[in-house]
This record gives structure tokens, sequence and C-alpha cells, in this order.
């Protein structure tokens, strides 16, 4: 007796088989945007929506220093920005200090570079920190304008200044980055010459000898008197852009606009990534710290035109470059769809432009109190930033001064009953 079991299988496998790649169709994630070109760009358009679901990562907290229970009592001046090398070790800017803290992948503290002052490997107003394309630490000083390198183990290295020299008063840097050949840097140089005072923002590609590769954006205004103008600008190329894994240039200049501008390490135009979105409102309290902070300003420069505070929020604040060519996305929705004990949402694009998710990334985290930064697969959390002392620096030449300003707190309730909180940093490895 012959009993063939294939004949009973075998329509049920096909069915199986078929409605698997039925499901397996349906679930997989379409692209609804367009790819076109605008005044020469291309352009890729996203919907408001992305490709697939929200995905949470979970950042593990690698170690942390400055709390109660510290054991190496460590005490920080105020950490204003941070870099991760390829071995792991962490350098941290103080920038009350005037010191870089760099920190063994355990979280020991192994040794303290730079001090204040202006001999080889000392600085002075310090905010910002990159790797330059020699690998050495390159510390911005704000006035005169220049930046201090050093290697990493504190071995004093050249000091360079970029572009013309203009005899400003001050040279603000808003942002920094570098690929393996240049530097690219946001800045105002202001000057003031006869009475009045010119402020020239700018974005700029320069070479190792200072000398200037492009200019991708550059704007000049001036004003009688030597006033100054406080309030918000329309577009800030200055602040807000960022560097991609390829060198390239990602600026997101408009503060009403989802537009994300990329240019090629030559400067060129490459792609626009655009995206539906709609704006959010700001809220009172914020508004009310804007509104404070300019009190206090007015203080400080009597001759200060002083424009309405938004009511919108800005649409992009930061964007960050992943290892594996995506874009994440800081902007004003994914801010204020923060849960309880998270950075927030951001948005995902990949290498071609398209809006594939939005990701929340859970760690200790106050909006509120704290400022961070994201460096390939890390996570640097700088606790209680927001809420630092002012700092005050005068500096000048000709009869005129000018007052730099730093650390202007505002989001602690004067009211509130408690004690201050000491300056934390933690670190997290993200998935």
């Amino acid at each position: 007796m012959n009993i063939r079991v294939t004949s009973l299988w075998q329509p049920a496998l096909v069915l199986v088989f078929s409605f698997l790649t039925i499901a397996g169709s349906a679930a997989a994630p379409s692209w609804s945007g367009t790819a076109s070109e605008e005044n020469g760009w291309p352009l890729v358009n996203n919907p408001a929506h992305p490709m697939e679901d929200d995905q949470t990562l979970m950042a593990e907290e690698m170690w942390r220093l400055g709390h109660e229970e510290d054991e190496q009592e460590t005490i920080f001046g105020l950490i204003a920005d941070g870099l991760v090398d390829e071995e792991g070790n962490t350098y941290l800017l103080d920038s009350h200090l005037t010191t870089i803290y760099k920190v063994a992948p355990d979280g020991e503290i192994v040794d303290n570079l730079g001090r204040e002052g202006d001999g080889p490997g000392e600085f002075r107003n310090i905010l910002n920190m990159i790797f330059m394309p020699d690998g050495k630490l390159g510390i911005f000083e704000m006035m005169p304008g220049r930046i201090v390198t050093m290697g990493r183990e504190g071995q004093p290295g050249p000091r360079y200044s970029f572009g013309e020299e203009t005899g400003s008063v001050m040279q603000n840097i808003g942002k920094m980055a570098a690929d393996k050949n240049s530097v690219v840097i946001g800045q105002t140089i202001m000057d003031f010459d006869d009475g009045s005072l010119t402020s020239t923002n700018s974005l700029a590609r320069y070479g190792l000898d200072g000398n200037t590769l492009h200019v991708i954006f550059s704007d000049s205004q001036e004003q009688e008197g030597g006033s100054l103008t406080l309030g918000d600008e329309d577009s800030d190329f200055a602040r807000y852009w960022a560097m991609d894994r390829a060198g390239r240039v990602v600026v997101f200049k408009d503060k009403q606009q989802y537009n994300l501008e990329i240019y090629g390490t030559d400067g060129k135009p490459e792609m626009m990534i655009r995206r539906d979105y709609e704006p959010v409102r700001r809220t009172d309290k914020e508004i009310e710290q804007d509104k404070k902070q300019q009190k206090e300003l007015r203080k400080r420069f009597i001759d200060m035109e002083v424009v309405p505070v938004p009511e919108l929020a800005r649409n992009i604040s930061d964007a960050f470059s992943r290892p594996n060519g995506d874009l994440w996305v800081q902007n004003s929705q994914g801010d204020r769809d923060c849960p309880d004990g998270a950075i927030g949402y951001f948005d995902v694009f990949s290498q071609d432009g398209k809006y594939t998710k939005r990701i929340c990334i859970q760690a200790d985290y106050d909006p509120q109190r704290d400022n961070f930064r994201i460096l390939d697969n890390h996570l640097l959390v700088f606790k209680e930033a927001q809420n630092a002392p002012e700092r005050t620096t005068t500096s000048g030449g000709g009869g005129m001064q000018m007052v730099m300003v730093s650390g202007v707190s505002g989001n602690i309730d004067e009211d509130e009953d408690e004690e201050p909180r000491p300056y934390e940093v933690v670190f997290y490895r993200l998935p």
C-alpha cells in the first residue's frame, strides 16, 4: 500500500507561501515623496509622515562624572563641549575652569590638558572644540578669534587664524567642524570703526594655512553709533549647519522652513531635502525667558535695538550625521513630543534624502536643564548646563569695548526652593 502525503500538503504550502509573500509586500515600507529639481537643485520632497513606525533607542550608560557619589570627587566649572576619539577616550572642554579633561573609556579622568594663559598650550574664552584634520585638538578662542591646537596628550601645537585679518574686537564662532583636508567655520565678526559697527556673518571652508577655500554664505550689516540689534533673525547660517560623514555641509538656516541644503566639499550645491512640516508655537514660559534675557542684556548695552521675541519655535535646531550615513534631525515637533527621561524624537533621513522614520532616545535628560551632544555612536549629556551662572568677559580696543556674556541662566524658576544641583557629565553608548 502506497501513501502519497505530498498531494495533501502541497496545496497548503502554496497557500502559506502566497500569504507570506502578500503580507511581506504589504508590510514593506514605501516612500510617497517626490524627486524633482528647484532652481537648479536636485530636490527630495518628503511627506509629513515617515515610511516606518517610530522607534525607541535605549542609550546605555557607560560612566557618570560630577555627581555626589563620584569617587573621583570631580567638580566641573561648566562643560561646554565634548569629543570622543577612535579609542573611546572622551575630551571634555570646561569653559569656566579653562581646561580639558581627558577621560578613559572606563570613566577615569587620566589627564587635564591646557590651562588659562597666552603661552604654548594655553587659551582663554573657550567654547568650542573639534578634532583638526591632523588629529590634534582644536580649541577656539573667542578673542582675538583663533584656533589653538594641541596633541591628545597635551603637547602644544600651532595656532591658526582663519580668513582675512580684520582688526575686529570680537570674533564669535557659531559652529566649526573638520574633515581630513579642511576646516568649516560658521562665525560672526564684529568690527568697530569710526563710531560704526559692522557685523559680518560667514560660513566658509578653510585650508590649514588659514586661506579660504570657498565661501558658502556671507553677509554684512552696518549699524551707526556702535549700537547693537538684539533679536531673532529669519535665518542664521553661522550656527545652523552640520557636517556629514563625507565632509559635506548640511545647512538649515531658515527658522520657519524645513529645508536641508547640502553642499559638497567643493562648495557646490548637491541636494535639497524638504519635509512637509507644521511649525510649533513656543510656550509662554519660553517667550518670557527670552524677554528676561533681553532685559538683562540691555543693562549692559544702552544703545540696543530690540526686536519682538518670536512666538514660533525654530523648525530645525540641529542635525547629526550617523556612521551608516543617515542624518538625524532635531526639530521643534520632536522636542515637544519628548517623553520624560528622553532626549526627544529625531527625524531620520537616508543618504538619498528619504524620510524613513522617527527615533526616540531614552536617557537621563531634562530638556529644561541639560544639554547634549551626539557623537557617532555615543551620547554626552551635560547635566544642569542650561542653568550655569552667567560669565562676562570684556575686551576691546581703540576706545571701544565689547562685552561677551555666556551661560546666561534663566531656566530655573526664581521661586524654586531647592539647592543648586551639581554639574554632571553622563556618557552613553547608542545602539
